[in-house]
């Protein structure tokens, strides 16, 4: 009875989600691909590297938190660690901020920059705040993962980053705008209030890509995926990780891009089931946490801050079967509430705080905020995504399929997200 519930709620749902459609209607949207799954499946191969012989990328490193450098077994490490795509001259500057798995130097994100830099753009992209990078150098709390708090610790990275770029580097900057992808996508609507409020940055515009309106939703989402394994068992696990990454290397090897090239990756894929797929792209996004969890341990728990490199290296073994879930209830949660003087909260108060639903009536106001979103968003609740498009009206561009992020590769969501932004040449 309750499943028959809860597919007529998505039905329900999701035909509400037809007639709101902006100019993206099914029968106009040509995306090749209509399961969600292997959609998102598209970006594993994403990439700047290559693509571009004058592209040069700078890494540069950002003092943030002074007393993050001279942790044990951390030493040296606790700046915060950003890519630099530069213009030769002065011009308007690109943050783009990582979703979990990615990181500054792989993945969608340099994939965007590249496409910025070619308009004109200066480009940094920010690590992931759920990534041990970010954790060790610019969380306050040393355990990310409680978004208003991420997003006031990525605001105040931001800062450091300008007068780095600006004192070290002489960069000149005309003009600053932002993306935020997934998970960067929900932190990137927590820092649009932040700066509208206080304007320490001025960031002229925002896009928002697949946000995940619900956090407890896609959180909970996650860790069902990546509970697969637990049907498969440890030895065929193994094994469909292995078929995947042999699939996946000789496409990055390549770098190459093109309707012929995301055909072949995915008819490759095609062999896994529905719950492989699923199984690899939790896999996959969950691979930051034992690092994650080692930082926090080492930052929160000073007795175990003496210990050997073969000591730490086993830690961060032992901590890779921690689930987003696990992380959050039995790590962050303690951490936010003592922060937040309220003993009595529970993960749910924390995601739930954390999610789109207390910030709507602020991103409905600012008009410098848009979003792109996909009806067919694994990540996302129907009803999450139907609320949030009657929210934005036209500032939200959703699309009738794409999964989560598989279509941003797509000529036509690229040429929306480029269009939103002017040519910076």
């Amino acid at each position: 009875m309750l499943e028959d519930f809860t597919v007529r709620h998505h039905v329900i749902a999701l035909t509400a989600l037809c007639l709101l459609w902006s100019s993206a209607e099914a029968g106009e949207y040509k995306y090749p691909y209509r399961d969600p799954y292997l959609a998102t499946v598209t970006t594993a191969i994403l990439n700047a590297d290559g693509l571009n012989p004058g592209l040069k990328r700078e890494v540069v490193h950002v003092p943030v938190l002074p007393d993050r450098n001279q942790l044990p077994t951390l030493e040296g490490r606790g700046e915060l660690s950003v890519a630099l795509y530069r213009q030769p001259h002065a011009a308007p500057l690109m943050f783009i901020l990582s979703g979990i798995g990615s990181n500054p130097y792989f993945g969608a994100a340099t994939y965007f920059a590249r496409l910025f830099h070619d308009k004109g753009f200066h480009v940094v992209i920010l690590p992931s705040p759920m990534s041990w990078n970010f954790g060790l150098a610019a969380s306050r709390s040393g355990v990310p993962g409680n978004v208003p708090e991420d997003a006031r610790d990525l605001y105040d990275a931001m800062q450091e980053t300008l007068r780095v770029l600006k004192g070290r580097y002489g960069v000149g900057i005309t003009g600053i705008d932002f993306m935020g992808v997934s998970l960067g996508a929900l932190e990137g609507a927590y820092l649009s209030v932040l700066d509208a409020k206080e304007r320490k940055i001025g960031i002229d515009k925002y896009l928002l890509a697949n946000p995940p309106p619900d956090l407890t939703y896609a959180l909970k989402k996650l860790d069902d995926m990546d509970a697969l394994q637990n049907t498969f068992g440890r030895s065929k696990s193994e094994a469909i990780m292995a078929k995947a990454l042999a699939i996946v290397e000789p496409f990055t090897e390549d770098r190459q891009y093109g309707p012929a090239v995301f055909d072949k990756l995915v008819k490759k894929f095609s062999v896994f089931t529905t719950e492989e797929i699923q199984f690899l792209i939790a896999e996959y996004l969950q691979t930051v946490l034992p690092e994650l969890v080692y930082v926090t341990e080492v930052i929160q728990e000073p007795q175990l801050r003496e210990a050997t490199k073969a000591q730490a290296r086993r830690r961060i073994r032992d901590a890779k079967h921690v689930t987003f879930m696990e992380y959050s209830e039995k790590i962050g949660v303690p951490t936010w509430r003592v922060e937040a003087g309220e003993p009595k909260a529970d993960l749910e108060t924390f995601t739930t705080r954390g999610s789109l639903a207390p910030i709507l009536a602020q991103l409905r106001d600012n008009p410098r905020v848009y979003i792109v979103h996909n009806v067919d968003d694994f990540l996302a609740d129907p009803k999450s995504i139907e609320e949030l498009k009657e929210v934005m009206g036209d500032r939200m561009m959703l699309y009738p399929s794409g999964g989560h992020l598989g279509n941003l590769w797509y000529p036509e969501t690229t040429n929306y997200v480029l269009g939103l932004f002017r040519a910076a040449q």
